[in-house]
């Protein structure tokens, strides 16, 4: 139990600190509409935090459907008060075997007030990203009302900041804003970063949706390549990437960093065939001539400490011959990374903090890695040393060493301890 309830504060602070940093810098945009029994979604997704994101096919198994994740790996470190994790991953939007899509939208603070009664989802699978109850949907479910069902037997009070959106091969989707559900009505429905149930007549607070309103408002004809047209109308500087899903044919498409002209087609069976496997998106789309980042400089910080105790490391954006953003990542010399850190939120220089355990001597080194997944050299590292001897307060021992003469056994234990 105490596990669990660990599990649940720390995914809960990590929700809430990825939706502070993309209110403050990005949002994203989704829509799907109907046409003669096909059934289309499109989705940009904007975030201007990290490149470093990933497609997870997950084969069909006893008990859960195949599926495709797209997933989120990037660091908290030295964000406010919430824990270290270079390895968290969160998982963004996907599709299903069955035709099922999900994404989530991140969204002003609204406290959900009506299942306070239910059990907050848990799970130890790593399937479904610990208490991410749209992935368990993604794995159980092939209807939006099956989603609905699950949603239900549920504490939704995660969902404070964030909004989730569903659709199926059927051609029903919904906004699940916590408390209210937002069905569609008539043959699209939009959701971006405010919440329907506060707007639900124009003028609408968000100048993407009304701008795929009006594009699907205006459609002749239901395609991939108009629902392209909507995403590339709809885009931001921090879009990373723009998905099409065909939920009718299980088939979806993917442009990269608002490059409209070179589209990848996947199809989902086909994929999920090939086994369980994770790929770094921005890695399909590179190209013979990129060149990697050049090799940073080396990192600057304390040089000596003590161990256990928590240092901070700054490092200095590098160029990139093609101009491409980069990211950047801390070796400690122990056996362990910062995770890929974005210098963006921290104007042209980045930094993490790291203690080490041991006492020992280790360098420090930083490498880069730009949108694609190429990676530069490792810079030049920086020597640090923890001590063997914790520095101690010398004339207090001596006091206390004269003090303790008539006290032999006491005094042997001193010495241990500075020996």
């Amino acid at each position: 139990m105490k596990k669990k309830l660990v599990s649940i504060l720390v995914m809960t602070l990590l929700i809430v600190t990825v939706v502070s940093l993309v209110n403050s810098a990005s949002g994203c945009t989704g829509f799907t509409a109907e046409e003669d029994e096909k059934v289309l979604v499109g989705a940009n997704m904007d975030w201007s935090h990290t490149f470093n994101m990933y497609m997870h096919f997950f084969p069909a198994e006893e008990g859960k459907y195949g599926r495709v994740i797209i997933d989120i790996k990037f660091p908290l470190v030295n964000w406010g008060p919430y824990p270290n994790d270079p390895d968290w991953i969160a998982p963004k939007e996907g599709m299903n075997d069955q035709g099922l899509f999900y994404s989530i939208f991140v969204t002003p603070y609204l406290l959900p007030e009506n299942s306070n009664d239910k059990p907050i989802f848990y799970s130890d699978d790593p399937d479904y990203y610990d208490i991410a109850l749209y992935t368990y949907c993604l794995a159980k479910c092939t209807t939006v009302s099956e989603v609905l069902d699950v949603f239900d037997d549920y504490n939704l009070v995660g969902m404070h900041q964030y909004q989730a959106f569903f659709a199926d091969r059927y051609g029903d989707s919904v906004i699940i804003e916590g408390d209210d559900i937002i069905y569609r009505e008539g043959d699209y429905q939009v959701v971006t970063n405010f919440y329907l149930s506060q707007y639900p007549e124009p003028p609408y607070p968000c100048s993407r949706y009304r701008t795929a309103v009006e594009m699907l408002e205006n459609m002749d004809e239901l395609s991939v390549d108009y629902f392209r047209s909507i995403c590339d109308a709809t885009h931001q500087k921090t879009t990373v990437h723009s998905n099409i899903y065909d939920l009718t044919n299980g088939i979806f498409y993917i442009n990269y960093y608002n490059n409209f002209e070179k589209t990848l087609e996947f199809d989902l069976d086909e994929e999920l065939a090939k086994g369980e496997r994770r790929i770094h998106i921005g890695s399909l789309f590179d190209s013979e001539d990129n060149h990697p980042p050049n090799k940073p400089d080396a990192p600057t910080g304390e040089s000596s400490g003590e161990p256990g105790v928590d240092y901070e490391f700054r490092g200095k954006e590098t160029d990139d011959s093609d101009g491409d953003r980069t990211m950047y990542l801390f070796d400690w010399g122990d056996g362990t990374d910062s995770g890929w850190l974005n210098p963006g939120a921290f104007g042209g220089t980045f930094k993490a903090t790291h203690n080490w355990t041991e006492r020992g001597n280790y360098e420090v080194k930083i490498k880069a890695m730009d949108v694609y997944g190429r990676e530069s050299e490792w810079s030049d590292p920086l020597s640090v040393t923890m001590p063997r001897n914790k520095v101690l307060n010398r004339p207090f021992l001596n006091f206390l060493e004269s003090f303790l003469n008539h006290f032999p056994m006491l005094q042997k234990l001193l010495q241990l301890v500075i020996r």
